[in-house]
Parts: structure tokens; C-alpha cells; sequence
């Protein structure tokens, strides 16, 4: 396994992408050692952040991934393809703040007032204008720079103090400022600012890919987003959206609106969290489904699932319907330690998750995967 400390391109490029509930890069890494070997294919429908496809790369293994949520396939683009050139994306950077024009200045309420200086609002608000992300890799790279950093503690990104990983409600931000004194956002020159973190994550270079092409990574419903490939992978690894839990569009509404792919303000639409089961049974069905299209008999299959009955029944149906000569087996993992939802006030208790593994019978588990049972 290649080295992913910050001394390395690796290191510095793996993180990228605060994200909610996202993949432990130790257990990704683990997986794939176990199953992948170099210049196979692994596969991530739901790849979130992209961290499937990114470990994968690094070790020689080519991968194909999709996710629905444009903020998520901007940072799994970015890290694995960043635009090559520091100076060209200090460039854009420089170009976006002298695009700016005096309306970029206002804000159009309370929360954009408290939550970035003038100067910050300008420079998002002139990206969303002219960043064509969607087909430019190097407006990508900045467009990544923008949300990676959009909102964080004091000092550590561009707003006033906020949370990292998922954007709170405007509502609560503005009580919350306004009773701990936080009733100015500090005053930060935007381009200055992103052109110093792009040089920290350029420093050690980008990651090379000389023998395999990079991974290829669908924005969209896997459904029909999810790319072709040579040929079929021997490894799905991934973690579909949990039933009547996740909400991607109201986690990240602050990231998609600097993206200019929502309103300034938050859509709470429950949509997204698949509140109905039979749509959510539809979703992962035909999900699953274009999946298999790119796999083989022989593949194996490593899902991380939500332990709550609703959810796990809902995914071991499928894959038991479309993997039927598969053995299945699963290795329960209940949280050890605080959850991202303790941070966001849910102090609930939780069930955890579980991992699946659904095994050809020609195959043999090895390293942790002995210690699943057969569901």
C-alpha cells in the first residue's frame, strides 16, 4: 500500500472532500489489498467522496464510480484527475477575483451577511457565474479549492465559524452566532486565501498514473451515469444512501449553492432521504442492476449498510435476488465512538452498520472478512 501521509502527493490528495459519512480510508484500503490486484477493476455506484476510486488508483487498480451529488463528484474528480498546473489554478483564481462585479457584493439576507465578508461573498457568488466545472478540468480543480474550504472553523476556511463536514440550518447558524458573540464573519481575501491552500495540496505533486488510465467517475444516478468499462470488474465496493436517512441535497445546500446548483437557502424537499421504501428498493435495484452489467460471475461484492432492519432488508433482498449463486455473509459493526450525528445534536443511540460480503462460491474469504458469519 502506498504511503498516505501528508509528506506524500497521496497523502495530501486522499482527504480531499469533507464529507458526510464518508469511507475510512484504512478500511478501503484494506478491502481492496484483499480482493484487487493490480490493473483490475473495482466499482463504487455510491462512491461519495470518492475515496473507492482514489485508493484504488494509487495502487495500480483501475476503477469506475458514479455519484448523484455534484459536490461529491467534484471531489472525486479532483483528487483523482486535478487539473496538472499549480500556477494555471492560481491563475483562474486571480481571474475570478478580477471578474467580480459591485452586485456580487450583496448579500441577499441575514444568514450570507453573518456567514462570509464581502470580499468572500463576491468571489463565490463571480465563481458561480464563471466556473464551467461540469466540463472544464481546470475550473473543476478551483471549484473543488472553493467548497473544500467554503465552510469551517475560524482560520481554517472562509465563513464564520461553521462546521466542516455538513452545513447546519441558516436558522440555527444565525441564533447560534448571534448568542456566542459571533456577529461579524472575519474579514479573509478569498483568492489570497485559496491560492495558499492550493499550494499546501500541489506541494508534494499530483498523483501519477503511468500504467492505467485514471478512474473514470459519473456524475449522476448510477442508474444511468454509471461509465462502461473495458472489462469486468472483480470488486464492488461501496455504501449506498441509508433509507430515510440520508439527505444529500439539505447536507451540502451551502456547497451546492456556491456550485450554483441550489438555492441560497436550504431545500428541506425529504426527496432525497427516500422516505418511501418502495422508491428506495427501486433506486438500489436498478443501481445494483447497471452494476452487475460491469462485473462478472466471479466478482466480489463488499456493501457497508445502515444496521437498521429497514435498510439492510431492503439491500440484502436485492442482492440476493441478483447475486443468487453468491454465498452471503455479514460482520455486524456497532459504533465504538461518537458519531458524525452526535456532532450535529442527535445523541440518539444507533445500531451501527454491517458489512455484506457476497462471496462466488469458487472464492475463499481472507484476512477480516473470516470473521463474518453467514447471514
Amino acid at each position: 500500500m502506498p504511503d498516505l501521509s501528508f509528506s506524500t502527493a497521496a497523502g495530501r490528495w486522499a482527504r480531499m472532500g469533507p464529507y458526510y459519512a464518508m469511507f475510512p480510508i484504512p478500511f478501503v484500503s484494506e478491502v481492496i489489498r484483499l480482493f484487487a490486484k493490480p490493473r483490475n477493476i473495482v466499482i463504487d455506484p455510491f462512491c461519495g467522496r470518492g475515496t473507492v476510486p482514489f485508493i484504488a488508483m494509487t495502487n495500480g487498480i483501475m476503477a469506475i464510480a458514479a455519484d448523484i451529488n455534484p459536490v461529491a463528484w467534484i471531489y472525486s474528480k479532483t483528487k483523482t484527475d486535478p487539473h496538472p498546473s499549480l500556477d494555471e489554478v492560481k491563475r483562474r483564481i486571480e481571474q475570478i477575483r478580477e471578474a467580480v462585479t459591485p452586485h456580487d457584493y450583496q448579500a441577499e439576507h441575514e444568514f450570507q451577511e453573518l456567514a462570509f465578508c464581502p470580499d468572500v461573498l463576491a468571489f463565490i457568488n463571480t465563481s458561480r457565474r464563471e466556473l464551467d466545472w461540469h466540463k472544464c478540468r481546470l475550473d473543476r480543480t478551483v471549484a473543488a479549492f472553493l467548497i473544500q474550504h467554503l465552510h469551517d472553523k475560524i482560520g481554517h476556511g472562509l465563513s464564520n465559524q461553521m462546521r466542516h463536514s455538513r452545513a447546519m440550518s441558516p436558522g440555527y447558524c444565525i441564533r447560534w452566532w448571534r448568542n456566542k458573540g459571533f456577529d461579524r464573519p472575519p474579514e479573509i481575501e478569498a483568492h489570497t486565501f485559496l491560492k495558499r491552500r492550493a499550494d499546501w495540496r500541489y506541494a508534494k505533486g499530483i498523483v501519477g498514473t503511468k500504467r492505467i488510465p485514471r478512474p473514470s467517475i459519473g456524475l449522476g444516478s448510477a442508474r444511468n451515469s454509471l461509465p462502461e468499462s473495458a472489462f469486468p470488474a472483480e470488486l464492488v465496493l461501496t455504501s449506498p444512501p441509508y433509507c430515510n436517512v440520508t439527505n444529500y441535497r439539505s447536507d451540502n445546500w451551502l456547497r451546492l449553492w456556491a456550485l450554483d446548483e441550489g438555492p441560497s437557502l436550504p431545500d428541506w424537499n425529504p426527496d432525497q432521504k427516500f422516505t418511501d421504501p418502495e422508491n428506495y428498493r427501486n433506486m438500489l435495484s436498478d443501481c445494483f442492476r447497471s452494476t452487475q452489467e460491469r462485473s462478472y460471475e466471479q466478482t466480489v461484492w463488499y456493501i457497508r449498510s445502515d444496521a437498521r432492519l429497514q435498510t439492510k432488508e431492503i439491500i440484502t433482498e436485492t442482492l440476493d435476488g441478483l447475486l443468487p449463486d453468491h454465498r452471503s455473509y455479514e460482520n455486524p459493526a456497532p459504533y465504538q465512538s461518537a458519531t458524525q450525528t452526535a456532532l450535529y445534536g442527535d445523541r440518539n443511540t444507533k445500531p451501527g452498520e454491517i458489512d455484506l460480503l457476497y462471496m462466488p462460491k469458487r472464492k475463499r474469504r481472507r484476512g477480516f472478512t473470516r470473521g463474518f458469519a453467514i447471514a
